[in-house]
């Protein structure tokens, strides 16, 4: 029989999951506190449980049983490449570009184009497979989100 492990705590892991949890428990209250309504929390309270389970799934991730030292191999932690920088970088571009261009050239165009690269940029190669589910993504979003709650966003095409 083995001994289990030493239990390493990845604080900075969990000290993410708790202001994130925070951030997500604040919220709620404050819509609750705000209004009982149905119309006030029909999308607030199912996706603020829905967040805290996903929470609470993660959380066993920050706590890690290191295998004994005679059958840990040293290995140094990854590292990005320059590559993976740059993709982080051309998403969070394209992620303030689509906020910027929401209400110059159209909240269903921004949106389309976002995606495209963004799956582009992820690695989805099949044209065909990146511009429909672009499209079919961006309309459900656009009737959906338009179909709860009314947004002031102009629209190009839908």
């Amino acid at each position: 029989m083995t001994k289990p492990g030493k239990l390493r705590i990845q604080w900075g892991h969990l000290a993410l999951l708790a202001v994130i949890a925070g951030w997500i428990l604040t919220y709620l209250l404050d819509a609750r506190a705000t209004s009982l309504r149905v119309n006030n929390l029909m999308l607030v309270q199912p996706v603020s449980i829905l967040s805290l389970i996903l929470v609470l799934i993660v959380l066993p991730q920050c706590f890690i049983r290191q295998r004994p030292a005679d059958e840990v191999q040293d290995a140094p932690p990854a590292k990005e490449t320059p590559l993976e920088l740059a993709k982080i970088g051309i998403l969070t571009g394209a992620f303030v570009a689509l906020a910027f261009l929401m209400e110059r050239i159209g909240f269903d165009i921004s949106v389309f184009g976002f995606l495209i690269l963004g799956l582009y940029v992820c690695g989805e190669r099949n044209w065909i497979a990146n511009i429909g589910f672009s499209a079919a993504f961006t309309v459900i979003l656009i009737y959906g989100y338009g179909a709860i709650i009314p947004f002031p966003f102009p629209l190009a095409v839908l």
